[in-house]
């Protein structure tokens, strides 16, 4: 399968109802890594909405207005596949705020 990827803030609704992990990116830089068993709820639940101040509020942080939100996300079948593939990225790739994994050594 292919990594498809998604404008969280302007097209959500394009977005499938299917299981798989998911990356997170602000303007292209890595923040987030997950995984879910249902992409579009996944994100029709996390609160990303435009704010009163020129910003977007984020479950994260507040990110400026301007900040492009994209959702690259890989489908998966099994639940044991995308969980494994999920923490497999974490572990490589360290993104920003999952912070479960931040007692690790670097390499």
């Amino acid at each position: 399968m292919v990594w498809e990827s998604y404008d969280l803030m302007n097209n959500k609704e394009k977005m499938p109802y299917i299981p798989g992990v998911y990356a997170v990116y602000f303007d292209n830089a890595l923040v987030y890594i997950g995984s879910t068993n249902n992409l579009k709820n996944r994100f029709s639940g996390h609160s990303f909405r435009y704010g009163y101040a020129k910003n977007i509020h984020t479950p994260w942080q507040d990110i400026p207005n301007s900040t492009v939100i994209t959702v690259k996300f890989r489908a998966t079948k099994k639940l044991g596949e995308w969980a494994m593939r999920e923490v497999r990225l974490i572990y490589r790739l360290r993104p920003l705020f999952n912070t479960h994994h931040k007692g690790r050594k670097t390499k």
